[in-house]
């Protein structure tokens, strides 16, 4: 058939009045691979769509909805940027995934390729509205619980997979699709050894998935800790480690690294000579092998804390071994106990300024261009908001997971002396912390925060967000003083929500 036909005999099943959107799915998975041209498979996402999200039932079929982004995906090159129809089409699938930051650019694409077009204004007011109040057909909470249950069933075949040494892509695609009802995305390891298996959960540089990780491994269930190990970030490899690439072994012992010290962190310089040969044709290959092997030297928890900054050398210098830099980083940053661990660097975080932006009288300042100083234990999160980029929270987002800060006025904290004022503010705040983690328990997890001429800003990420708001109204709900509180999602062009209200207060 041509493709001509093909659309042609689809349209007609669409007008059909019992057609069944099964049919036009099974229609165009039997069609020859020669004849599922872009124009039909982006049919065929559409289908996968309407038999996901089905009006009959609350159900919504996941791996169809996958199914259609990763169709869309293959096919997209071959249309224009903003097209109407696969532009639409992935934000449907991408917002019924609980992705509706990502969900809401494709369909700012799709009102471009099809102005005034009713219903993908309505989503982009449906996503703008998820945006604002966070919520998920699955939040991370019910992830976690969904993804041990579904890892229960499934590591017994994992572990004799790995006993049994099978091929490496059976082991990483049974693992990935263990794995796949808590994150949308995943780094992992898998191995053995010698008494229990290890499941090493990667977050590839980013602190956020690390937060992810730990409130995922803290829920592990006694009947996978019995057979496994869940570790946080790459290991150390032993000494006889070598690295493997295209076809060659790269060890440790070659390699030659200068340590240069900052406040916080330090800069590592390598050389190695094999590792210049890769420099010299591939700069992102070569520094992408000396970040791994700094990984397996250090443990990626240790080079994420720790290493700001890594550069590489195409001629011989004067320096240490790899394998000694270990040594050399405790020296520098070992002095406190948990040093090295996940949970601490978890807890640590980074101090910022701010240039206050001035308003008028009549203006109310905009969340967080007051602030002056600030903590944040996930900067991205704060830099993204200021720049108008939500890259961070959308990543969050796909996971169910809600970012976003609560925030209240600080003209009513009154004191003769400014570093008095300043104490109540904070005291106040560390106060509405300590409820909000007692009446919430384990829903989420504080962040940071910001202090600003107008407002004060407490910074978290829920791993279920009614809880937490709910704990904060009741809160507020019992002060006296305070004449109104919001929450603000973690990006600048969606609407605030009050917690608590006082329509006299002008805000």
């Amino acid at each position: 058939m041509t493709e001509k036909e093909i659309l042609a005999q689809i349209e007609k099943m669409n007008e059909q009045r019992d057609h069944s959107y099964s049919e036009i799915m099974d229609f165009i998975e039997n069609l020859p691979d020669a004849e599922k041209t872009p124009l039909v498979l982006c049919e065929l996402a559409r289908a996968y769509n309407n038999v996901a999200v089905c009006e009959d039932t609350d159900e919504i079929d996941t791996k169809l909805l996958k199914a259609a982004v990763a169709v869309l995906e293959r096919i997209e090159n071959e249309f224009p940027e903003n097209d109407h129809l696969l532009n639409y089409r992935m934000g449907y699938a991408l917002f019924y995934l609980d992705r509706a930051g990502e969900a809401l650019e494709r369909f700012k694409k799709a009102l471009i390729g099809k102005p005034n077009d009713e219903d993908t204004e309505y989503f982009i007011n449906w996503c703008t509205d998820r945006l604002a109040m966070p919520i998920y057909n699955k939040n991370f909470a019910q992830r976690i619980k969904d993804g041990w249950e579904n890892f229960a069933a499934g590591e017994s075949e994992l572990r004799r997979l790995i006993s049994e040494k099978a091929d490496s892509d059976d082991i990483t695609g049974l693992c990935g699709e263990l794995l796949s009802d808590t994150f949308t995305n995943v780094c992992f390891e898998v191995g053995f050894n010698g008494e229990k298996y290890d499941l090493i959960l990667s977050p590839e540089k980013d602190k956020l998935m690390l937060y992810l990780f730990a409130e995922f491994k803290k829920r592990a269930p006694e009947s996978v800790t019995e057979h496994w190990n869940i570790l946080l970030g790459r290991q150390p490899a032993g000494e006889n480690f070598e690295l493997g690439f295209h076809g060659k072994k790269l060890s440790r012992s070659d390699i030659t690294v200068r340590i240069e010290r900052n406040d916080d962190g330090c800069k590592v310089i390598g050389y190695g000579e094999q590792l210049a040969k890769v420099l010299a044709e591939d700069e992102n290959e070569a520094f992408w092998i000396f970040d791994l092997l700094l990984d397996m030297t250090l443990g990626e928890i240790v080079n994420m804390r720790y290493i700001d900054f890594i550069d590489l050398e195409p001629k011989s210098f004067e320096g240490i071994p790899l394998l000694k830099l270990p040594e050399k980083i405790k020296e520098l940053f070992g002095e406190n106990e948990g040093w090295d661990s996940a949970e601490s660097f978890l807890e640590s975080g980074t101090g910022y300024e701010m240039k206050p932006r001035e308003f008028a009288e009549d203006e109310y300042p905009t969340p967080r261009l007051d602030a002056f100083f600030g903590f944040a234990c996930i900067p991205s999160f704060v830099n993204d908001y200021l720049n108008g980029e939500y890259e961070a929270f959308n990543k969050a987002n796909s996971d169910g997971a809600a970012a976003g800060f609560i925030f209240f006025p600080v003209h009513v904290f009154e004191d003769d002396e400014t570093s008095k004022r300043g104490e109540k503010i904070l005291d106040f705040r560390d106060e509405l912390e300590r409820y909000i983690t007692e009446k919430a328990g384990e829903s989420g997890v504080f962040i940071g925060g910001a202090s600003g001429y107008d407002n004060c800003y407490l910074d978290f990420l829920a791993w279920d967000l009614k809880p937490v708001l709910d704990a904060a109204a009741e809160f507020f709900a019992a002060q006296d003083t305070i004449p109104w509180a919001f929450y603000q999602s973690f990006r600048s062009d969606v609407k605030v929500l009050a917690l608590m209200s006082d329509d006299d207060e002008q805000h």
